[in-house]
């Protein structure tokens, strides 16, 4: 199912978000979560984190509701983001089966054909052309999403190179997935790829001259992006944004059209700073001609958060996410070698949260379906690890296998 929604993520209308219609990318979503509700009833592995998670997106759901009416439109963001939980639960509850190392061949091969073809459009010069910048896309919804998942993609391949160097095809997979970042022309994820890697070199257990190979691609990846004239194009671009004209609303770049769409919602947040407006409620708005602000998502996950959740929901999701590194951070620091791939999963996990948070400060990385999906399958994969036993007692802060 992961497979089919990456390959049919640009299938979706460009305002399936204003739509209540039940398309493929739906359905998927729906059959993650029978699924994992039949796990959770039969296995009950994770129910109180799966529980409280799926409380926290009922709870803003309602919220939109009360704001924007009932319909199938303001549901969908809520489903949207269980599917999401759903499938961290099913990895969950196939511990042993699903491992770290299955889960990050799974992004590897749901990745290899999207990043395949948009090397062919950067090729072909076929990709979307966004302000007179032609960008690969390859089967995703928006460069920026290509991107991101691309991101994820080469690092994991990176981390199972690291861990296994027999294994060339994962080097090799590192490159492909780092030259379809470049053709996408994504700053934001190029940026987010190399915090990845940075995380990877300086938390990643074992010899120092191993852990300088990290660098050495972020290194390489940032000299080929910016040596390309895709690159070179959205760096002047971006270089030359005016703030006071940003100010204004006059988008002369993505930076300045960031900076003014986070000034409009100021006022939207204002309304409500408590509880705010309801999850989804800044990309269910219907996009106008006159406007070319209103409809579109914020492109940054914290102020779309503070805008639909308000404090209370923001402050709780940044306490969710402390919660998750904490228990990471403790996998991590398991002593001894029969646990070194405790450690090394949780390094590579730890890696990609703080990804993520990168990416969410200048892209909507949350609405990135299968960008979600994929954390989703690798975290779950980590955290579903069996704690060791040491002298007759579990490591504490680490969950029971």
């Amino acid at each position: 199912m992961l497979f089919v929604r990456v390959l049919t993520d640009d299938r979706s209308a460009p305002d399936s978000r204003h739509s209540g219609s039940l398309n493929l990318s739906a359905m998927i979503a729906v059959l993650f979560i029978i699924v994992a509700t039949g796990l959770l009833l039969s296995r009950r592995r994770g129910v109180l984190p799966a529980v409280l998670a799926a409380s926290w997106i009922c709870v803003w759901t309602a919220v939109a509701l009360n704001t924007n009416g009932v319909s199938t439109e303001t549901l969908r963001e809520g489903v949207r983001e269980v599917s999401v939980i759903a499938l961290a639960v099913i990895v969950y509850n196939a511990r042993g089966t699903l491992t770290v190392s299955v889960a990050t061949r799974i992004v590897q091969i749901v990745g290899f054909v999207p990043a395949v073809i948009a090397l062919y459009q950067i090729a072909t010069h076929t990709g979307d052309d966004i302000a007179g910048a032609l960008r690969a896309y390859g089967t995703f919804a928006h460069p920026d999403s290509a991107g991101m998942f691309f991101a994820i993609a080469a690092t994991t391949s990176l981390w199972r190179y690291l861990d296994d160097r027999r294994h060339r095809s994962d080097l090799f997979l590192t490159a492909l997935f780092a030259a379809a970042l470049i053709a996408t022309g994504s700053l934001d994820s190029l940026i987010t790829l190399v915090a990845m890697l940075i995380a990877l070199g300086v938390l990643r257990p074992g010899p120092v001259q191993a852990n300088l190979i990290p660098y050495a691609i972020a290194g390489i990846v940032l000299l080929a992006f910016f040596a390309t004239p895709l690159g070179s194009q959205r760096l002047s671009s971006e270089s030359s944004t005016n703030v006071a004209a940003a100010e204004r609303g006059e988008a002369s770049s993505s930076l300045a059209w960031r900076l003014h769409k986070w000034k409009t919602l100021i006022p939207e947040w204002e309304g409500s700073p408590l509880l705010g407006q309801g999850l989804g409620a800044t990309i269910t708005v219907e996009r106008t001609t006159s406007n070319n602000y209103t409809g579109v998502p914020p492109l940054n996950e914290y102020v779309r958060n503070l805008v639909e959740t308000g404090i209370i929901g923001l402050t709780i999701l940044l306490w969710a996410l402390a919660t998750l590194m904490r228990h990471l951070i403790r996998k991590r620091r398991i002593p001894g070698r029969p646990e070194a791939d405790t450690r090394n999963a949780a390094t590579l996990a730890i890696a990609i949260v703080i990804g993520c948070l990168v990416n969410s400060l200048g892209d909507n990385t949350l609405l990135y379906s299968p960008t979600c999906y994929a954390v989703a399958l690798i975290l779950a994969a980590t955290l579903s690890l069996p704690s060791p036993i040491i002298s007759g007692r579990t490591q504490p802060g680490v969950a029971s296998s």
